[in-house]
């Protein structure tokens, strides 16, 4: 088969939960360019429903649950107790590593940013202290969520963006679109006809180079999720250490990885995984890795690279 020409791929951009969506599709059969983009634009509708639902930044049916911190349980509909489910269950398995109440320290450590001054250590500490995915409180029969201290927060910054991934997969494949790519603000997932001439290439950015366009490889992957947590996304702005991680987390690490890319089936798995990956030591995160049967990519901060045994088959230098 001869290569599909790009200009005539099907192509869409949006905004949306902080950053950008980009989706691409190979010319279909069976529908038109036009059919395609109001797909595209179903996706849109949906990623920005989710984000208008889970925000926890302004009102939403979620952020209910931060409202009523301290006060009362709140009772939620099924897909809000589910991500939440979900969320636990991956903090669980992680022992911790993960976890969406980190929203606790994260909206006092926003404000001081706004307000550009230092947390104070007594601050940090109490803020901290509230950061435990066990004291969550989930009501299986009633369908409610309850925070026991007025301080204590949850947000779904670490699982949401992999959530309207997967959503838009389900959404472009039950519409019949196969051959295409998502990404979601770095969170990528692609899909591929079983005739389809070649895998999708992914670059892993080189996270030791100032220079954006710069890579240490291509992952070819053909039904897959990609996901790439880097502390060169974003560093502290209070104490302008750029090895700060854009991930705040209790546990400190000497041989600290700066880069961790995750090869899984969905982009809910393969973010979370980089995410926790991005928190441990070189050695833990390959253990880990072996553990849970990850395909992952692990950089430090001293440029050591090591990949999974489960990721070498994926991994194109």
């Amino acid at each position: 088969m001869k290569k599909v020409p790009e200009s005539i791929t099907c192509k869409y951009t949006f905004s949306a939960m902080g950053g950008h969506f980009y989706l691409k599709c190979f010319p279909q059969s069976f529908i038109s360019r036009n059919e395609i983009q109001c797909i595209f634009k179903q996706a849109e509708k949906e990623v920005k429903r989710i984000e208008t639902k889970f925000t926890e930044f302004h009102d939403s049916p979620f952020n209910k649950i931060n409202d009523n911190a301290g006060i009362k349980p709140v009772i939620v509909d099924h897909e809000i107790f589910s991500l939440i489910k979900k969320a636990q269950s991956i903090s669980a398995k992680s022992k911790g590593i993960f976890d969406i109440t980190t929203s606790s320290f994260l909206r006092p450590w926003r404000l001081a940013q706004k307000e550009k001054r230092e947390l104070k250590q007594q601050e940090i500490d109490y803020f901290k202290s509230f950061i435990d995915f066990k004291k969550i409180q989930l009501n299986e029969k009633e369908q409610s969520i309850f925070l026991p201290y007025e301080d204590m927060r949850i947000g779904l910054g670490g699982i949401g963006k992999g959530y309207a991934v997967d959503q838009i997969f389900n959404l472009l494949q039950k519409a019949g679109i196969y051959n295409f790519y998502i990404n979601g603000s770095g969170d990528i997932r692609v899909h591929s006809h079983h005739k389809a001439p070649r895998k999708w290439r992914v670059g892993i950015r080189n996270p030791l180079s100032r220079d954006p366009s710069k890579s240490v490889g291509l992952i070819q992957v053909s039904n897959h999720a990609v996901a790439t947590s880097g502390g060169y996304v974003q560093y502290n702005k209070l104490t302008k250490n750029k090895n700060d991680h854009h991930i705040i987390s209790k546990h400190e690490n000497n041989d600290r990885i700066i880069s961790a890319t995750v090869i899984a089936e969905t982009s809910i798995e393969s973010d979370t995984q980089a995410t926790i990956l991005m928190n441990m030591n070189l050695d833990d995160g390959l253990d880990y890795s072996k553990n849970e049967n990850l395909a992952s990519i692990l950089i430090t901060q001293n440029g050591n690279v090591r990949v999974s045994d489960k990721a070498y088959s994926l991994l194109s230098i």
